[in-house]
């Protein structure tokens, strides 16, 4: 026998696992729905909750050009991964 006639046989004495008929019920509890601030401070309370820290100062900051940010970016994330090494060394 070729393998797709004995594939096609044995999906044929499978039974359904879901009933079509039957109408599905009622979902219980509900996705709370956030606004990206809230979602965001969510995450930053879970970060602080599992003992981590936003390598970056609070605040809004205005850059000149995107080079500009990408250096005030990396040297707040040197600065946070120096102090962790610090902190972690005997």
């Amino acid at each position: 026998m070729a393998w797709s006639v004995r594939w096609t046989k044995f999906i044929s004495f499978m039974e359904p696992i879901v009933n079509l008929e039957e109408t599905p019920g009622k979902m219980v509890g509900k996705i709370k729905r956030r606004t990206p601030a809230e979602a965001v401070e969510w995450m930053v309370r879970q970060f602080h909750a599992m003992g981590l820290k936003l390598p970056y100062p609070k605040g809004v900051y205005r850059f000149k050009t995107f080079e500009e940010a990408n250096e005030w970016e990396r040297k707040h994330e040197i600065a946070a991964a120096v102090k962790r090494l610090r902190d972690h060394q005997p």
